[in-house]
């Protein structure tokens, strides 16, 4: 397999290839520009947090269908349980602990844990990772393919991204590399005649601009429930750092709720229609 690609995509070397897929716009723009260079990949991966937006959930069996009709691996969900406390979701962990996603403080570790650890795991276990030596046995390296455009916000992802890689990695940002910004991928994907995924992020994610917290509470009000009952258990807790889950405002205020510092708890625990 490894000659027949290095063949066909002599720009990628021989390396195994592993797709990490956000089942957002970029990188499904990715796979069909894979596609369209002839770039055979050996795995899919997407990291499945518990707390993805229905819609993104309801894109898997579309882009598994379209995966098979062009020769591709299908997707690989997986999943991070925790340990000790047995949380299947990250909003379901943020309830128990009573804390917002690490977002909201100025972190990432929601990102390492939930996305990047499930992958890595999964990673060294289909490639024979040697912990004791740091190698793998076929080589040096495996290539990661990440879906950041080259509009620039993902040029500063990129940039800060660099030096953390896990062990046995190098990455590349095709969409970057060819050029193509996020509006690019929107017409190569309606080109392809593929609906458009929505956003890729979690629904009660920190980065969530005000129409989209206005988009969550008019298409999954339960959801947003979870998300004002999630910022009134961190204020209960002492969140003093941060002002809920937009860091500088609140969600609850915001969608007129009021101060989550005085409102009653709610039974809205996991999120219903959340994935789980």
């Amino acid at each position: 397999m490894a000659a027949r690609r290095a063949a066909a995509a002599p720009a990628f070397g021989a390396d195994p290839i592993i797709v990490a897929y956000g089942m957002g716009v970029d990188s499904t723009a990715m796979l069909i520009g894979l596609r369209d260079r002839q770039v055979r990949v050996d795995l899919i991966l997407f990291a499945d947090t518990g707390s993805e937006k229905p819609e993104t959930m309801a894109y898997l069996p579309v882009i598994q269908a379209w995966l098979g009709r062009h020769g591709f691996p299908p997707v690989t969900v997986l999943k991070r349980r925790s340990p000790r406390a047995g949380d299947t979701s990250l909003h379901a962990e943020c309830l128990r602990k009573r804390v917002l996603p690490s977002l909201a403080y100025g972190g990432h570790s929601c990102s390492l844990k939930w996305k990047v650890d499930p992958q890595w795991r999964f990673t060294q276990q289909q490639f024979g990772w040697d912990r004791r030596r740091q190698s793998w046995p076929h080589g040096p390296f495996v290539t990661k393919l990440i879906g950041y455009d080259a509009g620039p916000r993902d040029s500063r992802r990129r940039a800060n991204a660099v030096g953390k890689w896990p062990p046995g990695h190098r990455y590349r940002y095709p969409l970057a590399e060819w050029g193509w910004t996020r509006e690019d991928c929107a017409q190569v994907i309606l080109a392809e005649g593929l609906p458009l995924p929505v956003k890729s992020a979690c629904w009660m994610c920190p980065a969530s601009k005000r129409d989209e917290v206005d988009w969550l509470a008019a298409t999954h009000p339960n959801l947003a429930e979870a998300a004002i009952e999630m910022e009134r258990r961190a204020h209960a807790r002492g969140l003093t750092t941060t002002q809920g889950l937009g860091r500088r405002w609140s969600w609850a205020e915001y969608l007129g709720h009021g101060d989550p510092r005085h409102l009653p708890a709610t039974n809205a625990i996991l999120g219903q229609g959340a994935s789980r």
